[in-house]
């Protein structure tokens, strides 16, 4: 009996399949078939609200990511520009220091050439001076020079530029030869 009842169970459940599902087909158009349809929208109008709202989840959190990134490179640009902020402000430091060097150099080298005007004018006034008290009392004199280790071709070359930066007076009135003793060969020549 048992085969039996299950087989009679079978066939019921599957005429009430048939006939529910007939019955559906006709309510398509119906109060129930709205009632259906609009629940099988409401859970579509749900899904898609869920997909929405996790969509708008995502939305923020790439904005909240995009945010952050967006503020550590605004925060290193920051600190590139900090950086070069401060080698600027070095390099004008560096070109005042270089400035207020150059001004002291010229500075420096204005007093030298003060000086060395000064220096001139009194060696000028000097020489006119000391040319006055001589104008008085000029005399004549013979000094004679041996000069040692000389080129021969110009013996008298460093005497007279000596005597001609100190501004003497001065004329050459002989150029001699003299033989010392430790160059006999020469003195054997002239024998």
């Amino acid at each position: 009996m048992k085969k039996h009842d299950f087989k009679k169970k079978r066939i019921f459940f599957n005429n009430f399949l048939i006939i529910f599902l007939i019955f559906l087909q006709s309510c398509s158009g119906g109060r129930i078939g709205n009632f259906l349809e609009s629940s099988f929208k409401d859970l579509e109008k749900t899904s898609q609200v869920d997909d929405l709202q996790k969509n708008l989840i995502n939305k923020n959190n790439l904005i909240n990511d995009n945010k952050k990134i967006n503020d550590k490179n605004l925060e290193k640009t920051k600190k590139v520009e900090e950086q070069v902020n401060i080698q600027e402000n070095k390099k004008d430091k560096n070109l005042e220091k270089t400035k207020k060097v150059e001004e002291q150099v010229n500075i420096q080298e204005n007093k030298k050439d003060e000086n060395s005007e000064k220096l001139q004018k009194q060696k000028n006034n000097k020489s006119k001076n000391s040319s006055k008290k001589r104008k008085i009392e000029l005399q004549s004199y013979k000094i004679i020079f041996i000069l040692k280790d000389v080129d021969p071709k110009y013996p008298t070359e460093d005497l007279s530029t000596i005597l001609k930066n100190s501004e003497v007076n001065f004329e050459i009135e002989k150029i001699e030869r003299i033989l010392d003793s430790n160059n006999k060969t020469m003195k054997k020549n002239k024998l």
